[in-house]
């Protein structure tokens, strides 16, 4: 019982504290107490590590659809320390990654979307080269993902079950939704 009530808090905290960066998380889905996260240098075709690790949740978000679309992005919502433009335009990301950095005051933050629509208006206000669907892959130790923008990130997670688990969660994110 003592463990239950230590999971739903660790969640419940977990909530709260995301929605300080992120205002429109509608659930969490998944947490995790620890991860690394690389990004693969097509330069020196190695990983680099991005000085990020600490606890890593996933979660579903609240959209709202307007007439002319979804709503725009606002001005502190979602920002990747490592990228800022990462999330620009319309909110269309149904699903977030976030990664509660504990070695610098910059958070890695994803958005994740399988809106179908959502992509096609993407790519012809960016151009294809510039907004592509994501990927994802599990090789070894590492999930690896490949953001909208064509970045490729490795999400390292000791545990097998728990880098099971975040793989499946995002490939059913990222699978096709018309």
């Amino acid at each position: 019982m003592a463990e239950s009530f230590s999971r739903d808090y660790k969640k419940e905290l977990n909530f709260k504290i995301t929605k300080t960066y992120d205002d429109k998380i509608k659930s969490l889905i998944y947490h995790l107490n620890h991860c690394k996260i690389y990004q693969f240098d097509n330069e020196s075709s190695d990983w680099q590590f991005l000085s990020c690790q600490g606890p890593l949740v996933l979660y579903e978000r609240e959209l709202t659809i307007t007439g002319n679309g979804y709503e725009p992005l606002g001005e502190n919502e979602f920002e990747d320390g490592f990228d800022v433009n990462q999330l620009s335009g319309k909110d269309g990301y149904k699903y977030g990654l976030l990664v509660f950095n504990r070695l610098e005051p910059i958070n890695f933050s994803l958005g994740i979307s399988n809106d179908s629509a959502f992509i096609q208006k993407q790519v012809e206000e960016n151009g294809e080269s510039a907004f592509n669907e994501m990927k994802v892959d599990l090789k070894e130790e590492l999930v690896i993902l490949k953001s909208h923008l064509n970045e490729v990130f490795g999400i390292w997670i000791e545990e097998t079950e728990e880098r099971e688990a975040v793989y499946q969660l995002l490939k059913a994110f990222i699978s096709k939704q018309e």
